[in-house]
């Protein structure tokens, strides 16, 4: 309170304070009664919110489960030999046995370094320099030099692919290499980067480097590849193979041991030398010379290539002018290049083939311009194959402006194939769904796998949706039936001022206690969840279609559940099907006209309290909203804001009174003094 004045110099002997203080009792009374309201209303608010959230928490998670065909009706599927295959059920797999026949599992496309890094620096065997991968250390000043001319041209590149088209082009320039010093790691940062569908590792224990498709099956692959010009391939390209030679990279074998699992091994490593996906060397031209010089027509074709003991043979095909000729050779070791001079001579091709004066291979086409030569290796493994392109390879047979070439690694994954119950199927990961159930495929043979019913998992099922019942419903009823306690209203906050925090709490414990003693809400959620336990499900298609029938009962007057396991098992054995209809029945009906709706006596329990629950939720929101803050368009959200402009409003009112009141006792002690100089001056002072 704010004084106008001074007071008690008249000598009036009038407490101005007190009697202000007995002018604002009255209003302070009305204040008080407004703050208490205001209060009760936030606690009210704040245990709707509590109780909203949980209820909330039970329907959309608890509730939810049950109304689940893997909860209601679980499943087990057991495979007599689950190193072949294992499986899972889920509620709609049909009680039986599949038999399964795996031929095939599924792999990733991947590339690894076969053994170690080869290193053109061999005096850096560890390094994880690439310069080191690419040049000996000899070169290594040379090309260093270039950087101050070169420094942000490419030295080298090469292109990455994957199964589905995407590709990207890998580069380093000079300054990479020889002024940044990036490594190894880089390498596989810049491939795991490109957005190529393709993760690369590097390996620094044991100097190994890896590629790995991310998902499996045959349509998946790695591709690496040179990315030719129309003309002569670029520097930085020839760069770009060697370093993928330098990688060391193999193909990938696959076996099976003698107990049907799945092993991958490495086999020989791949080549940039010719085209390792379609064994074809075609470059449009009309005349070849060997790059290999100082050859002599006795020559052995064997010491050109490694020629295996066991099969020397040697065949390949060589086109001319739209003819074709397959040059083959019995035994190419003890073949000399005069031999094969021979058989390209041969009638029918019209070219020429000749020892020039250096000693070095060419052929050439006799026929008219625009002719072609091109050469071709079967596709297959054969050691002839192997031979001849190792002999192609060896002589260098290639023309200086090849037009349309690709070579690189081209490796792919593998699909899963599996035969159940006589049907084929399959698969670019290592599962396979049929028949609601999902097959994981670990290895070839076969297995059989049995589906039936898990009880015991059931049975522990409908033990916890009574658990998770009794519980929700005894909150609400603590809540209905919580004691109020009438001394105990809501604290002033003057009365707060003379007690301590301790104090405060223990009386707020007692006021707050009730605040939803017998709510009509609350009421209401109660009986419906009672009533959805008690009321049959007709659309049960047999005697089991109201919870009492399968063991579950009420033990006491306030609703709460207990189960009878051995009266459940006894149900589920003459109708297995009997907790899933009962707990999750639909319940929609169709009308003449075409109009659905749902039938609360065919729906299933956890289906009713479902709904019950959606729809006393809205209530509860429209009432008290969904948090304590008051700014939600709620019921009690608008009540309480205008409580509090009203006190606010009213807190103004009081301070105009309070000062009034002051004005008043300032303008009486005034009259008072001047009354008192008045009557000395008439009495002389005496």
């Amino acid at each position: 309170m704010s004084g106008m004045g001074i007071y008690g110099l008249s000598g009036s002997g009038i407490d101005v304070d007190s009697m202000v203080r007995m002018g604002m009792m009255s209003k302070q009374n009305d204040y008080d009664r407004m703050y208490k309201k205001e209060v009760k209303n936030e606690w009210k608010k704040e245990a709707y919110t509590n109780i909203y959230q949980e209820l909330n928490t039970f329907n959309s998670s608890t509730m939810y489960n049950y109304k689940l065909s893997s909860t209601t009706s679980p499943m087990t599927a057991s495979s007599s030999n689950s190193n072949v295959a294992a499986a899972v059920a889920n509620a709609d797999a049909a009680t039986m046995t599949h038999t399964v026949n795996v031929t095939a599992t599924a792999s990733n496309a991947y590339l690894l370094t076969n053994g170690t890094l080869n290193r053109a620096n061999e005096s850096a065997s560890k390094s994880i320099y690439l310069k080191d991968l690419l040049f000996k250390e000899s070169d290594q000043a040379v090309e260093a030099a270039k950087v101050s001319s070169k420094g942000a041209e490419k030295l080298f590149s090469f292109t990455i692919a994957d199964g589905s088209g995407k590709k990207s082009e890998i580069s380093f320039t000079y300054n990479d290499i020889f002024t940044n010093n990036l490594t190894l790691n880089d390498l596989t940062s810049r491939i795991n980067q490109s957005g190529v569908n393709v993760k690369a590792t590097y390996d620094s224990a044991n100097d190994a480097f890896s590629l790995y498709q991310k998902t499996g099956g045959s349509a998946n692959k790695i591709i690496i590849t040179e990315t030719l010009s129309e003309k002569a391939p670029s520097e930085a390209i020839a760069k770009g193979k060697d370093l993928v030679e330098r990688l060391n990279l193999g193909s990938v074998t696959q076996t099976l041991d003698a107990s049907g699992n799945l092993t991958s091994q490495l086999s020989d490593p791949l080549s940039f030398t010719e085209d390792a996906g379609v064994g074809t060397i075609d470059d449009n031209a009309a005349e070849y010379t060997s790059t290999l010089e100082g050859l002599s027509g006795s020559a052995a074709l064997g010491s050109l290539f490694n020629v295996s003991a066991s099969d020397g043979s040697l065949k390949f095909t060589i086109t001319s002018s739209g003819s074709s000729k397959a040059i083959e050779f019995a035994d190419a070791s003890t073949a000399t290049v005069t031999n094969l001079i021979d058989k390209l001579n041969d009638e029918g091709l019209k070219i020429e083939a000749q020892l020039d004066s250096s000693g070095r291979l060419t052929i050439k086409s006799n026929a008219e311009p625009q002719s072609n030569i091109s050469f071709a290796v079967s596709t297959d493994s054969s050691k002839s194959a192997d031979n001849a392109r190792n002999l192609l390879n060896a002589l260098g047979l290639s023309d200086t402006e090849l037009k349309a070439a690709s070579t690189g690694f081209n490796v792919s994954g593998t699909d899963a194939e599996v035969t159940i119950d006589g049907r084929k199927y399959t698969s670019d990961t290592a599962k396979v769904t049929v028949g609601n159930v999902t097959y994981s495929l670990a290895s070839k043979g076969s297995t059989t796998v049995t589906i039936n019913q898990d009880t015991d998992k059931l049975v522990e099922n409908v033990k916890q949706f009574v658990e998770d019942y009794n519980k929700m419903l005894d909150k609400l009823n603590d809540l209905y039936y919580e004691t109020q306690y009438k001394d105990y209203d809501v604290l002033t906050q003057n009365q707060e001022k003379s007690m301590t925090k301790e104090q405060i709490d223990k009386w707020n414990e007692k006021a707050k206690s009730g605040l939803l003693n017998h709510d009509n809400n609350i009421s209401k959620i109660i009986s419906e969840m009672r009533q959805a336990i008690y009321t049959p499900v007709t659309s049960v298609d047999s005697k089991y279609n109201t919870m009492m029938s399968i063991g579950i009962s009420s033990t006491t007057d306030r609703g709460h559940l207990s189960l009878d396991e051995d009266k459940l098992k006894k149900a589920l054995n003459e109708d297995p099907n009997c907790v899933r209809q009962l707990l999750t029945s639909s319940g929609d009906v169709t009308d003449k006209n075409g109009k659905t709706s749902t039938d609360y006596k065919s729906e299933g329990v956890a289906q009713r309290i479902s709904d019950s629950l959606v729809n006393n939720l809205k209530t509860m929101k429209s009432y008290a909203g969904t948090s304590t803050e008051p700014d939600d368009n709620s019921e009690l959200g608008n009540l309480i804001r205008e409580l509090q402009t009203k006190m606010s409003n009213f807190k103004t009112m009081m301070n105009a009174y309070e000062n009034m009141l002051y004005k008043k006792y300032d303008a009486m002690e005034i009259a008072i003094q001047r009354m008192g100089v008045s009557l000395g001056y008439i009495t002389g002072g005496n």
